[in-house]
């Protein structure tokens, strides 16, 4: 029995040492910068002051600045003579596809620059990778306020937005939902309703303090991902379809799941205004777009109609223009104008060297783009602001 103890011990011990020894040859031979952190509101958050290069989509430099979000460094308060713009969204507003001079934030606040002068722009970008509009929501009332901002903007992608805000189509569960309950929304899901789940969705952020956990972590989801991959293009018969986007965004929801996935995004959008309005600024919500949607080919775009049995790729757009009007919000709708300018140009907004042209997130093109049409509108709204002289003007 002795002996068998002193196997055991010493297998143990043999174990210990090597998961030690991996851990210090990988801090010297991996250097991975950790962007994403565990917060107990929003489930994670961007890490502050993290840097470093990602080359999956795209090859851009990330800098995470000390208030916690991408962009240079800022004074909470506000300089005087100043006029902030937050902007709140996900991956494509965060957009760690492109440096950041180029992403749309950046194009926002340079050619308002232009619109509103004598005033100084500042453009907040709050973008992060994988949030939903309840999470944006929490962000805006725990974080944003602060910064004493002069309009908000919700950039909504269709693409996964519906997904991510149903506690039923989501898989990644850490995060926080609304749920329908006695005709109204309230918060829900195992995040919420469970300590020893956030406890578990904390040690799947903290694990990156350790290298051998996080390297097989990050295995684990490149598996996932290829073999999703995979099985998308296997089934894949037509241009326009991708790993991530659901096809049901494009017409009249068809299950109760998605019927509640709508209703939770529009009564939180509501909720968002109304938050908003409370703060005595603007609101404004930009419909982002698909890759398919403004894909500079008509006859690609007619056979994925074809093939969804729709008329046009803008249903989720138009119904959120409707429930602004009927909540009495400024939308702006990127799809139409966006298709319009790629078909003209023929080039494509969505894609990069190293993914497929067409699908993903914007390149520059579509950053520069979809940011000038946005300024363009926000012109319109706050060119009436205190000690503004400019008229708004077509922003080119």
């Amino acid at each position: 029995m002795r002996r068998l103890l002193g196997n055991i011990a010493l297998a143990i011990a043999g174990v210990v040492a090597a998961l030690v020894i991996a851990e210090v040859a990988l801090r010297f031979l991996i250097v991975h910068p950790d962007f994403y952190i565990y917060d107990r509101y929003a489930g994670w958050t961007l890490n502050p002051g993290a840097a470093g290069w990602q080359h999956e989509e795209g090859r851009a430099w990330l800098a995470i600045n000390r208030e916690g979000f991408r962009g240079p460094e800022i004074t909470i308060r506000k300089p005087p003579s100043t006029i902030r713009i937050a902007v709140l969204g996900d991956s494509f507003t965060e957009a760690q596809q492109v440096d950041y001079p180029s992403i749309f934030c950046a194009v926002m606040q340079r050619k308002l620059g232009q619109c509103l002068k004598p005033k100084a722009v500042q453009v907040l970008d709050f973008g992060v990778d994988g949030y939903g509009t309840t999470q944006e929501l929490v962000t805006l009332e725990r974080r944003v306020w602060q910064f004493e901002p002069d309009a908000i903007v919700l950039a909504f992608f269709s693409g996964n937005d519906f997904r991510n805000n149903s506690v039923v189509l989501e898989g990644d569960q850490c995060r926080p939902f609304f749920v329908l309950h006695n005709g109204d929304i309230v918060p829900g899901g195992p995040f919420i309703d469970s300590a020893w789940f956030r406890f578990q969705c904390m040690m799947r952020f903290e694990s990156r303090h350790s290298r051998v956990i996080a390297l097989l972590s990050r295995a684990r989801v490149v598996i996932r991902d290829r073999w999703r991959a995979r099985k998308s293009l296997a089934r894949a018969k037509i241009l326009g379809r991708e790993l991530g986007i659901s096809e049901a965004i494009y017409q009249e929801p068809t299950n109760q799941a998605w019927r509640d996935a709508w209703e939770v995004t529009e009564r939180q959008i509501a909720l968002m205004n109304r938050e908003v309005r409370s703060h005595h600024v603007p609101f404004l919500l930009v419909t982002l777009t698909n890759g398919i949607q403004v894909y500079p080919d008509p006859s690609v775009r007619a056979a994925y109609m074809r093939h969804l049995g729709v008329s046009n790729l803008f249903y989720a757009d138009q119904r959120l223009h409707a429930l602004g009007v009927r909540e009495g919000f400024a939308v702006l709708n990127l799809g139409e104008p966006m298709q319009r300018w790629a078909d003209e140009h023929h080039e494509f907004l969505h894609g990069f060297r190293n993914t497929q042209a067409g699908t993903g997130h914007w390149n520059a093109a579509g950053h520069l783009v979809g940011g000038t049409l946005i300024a363009e509108r926000l012109c319109q709204m706050l060119a009436g602001s205190p000690g503004v002289t400019s008229k708004p003007t077509a922003l080119r």
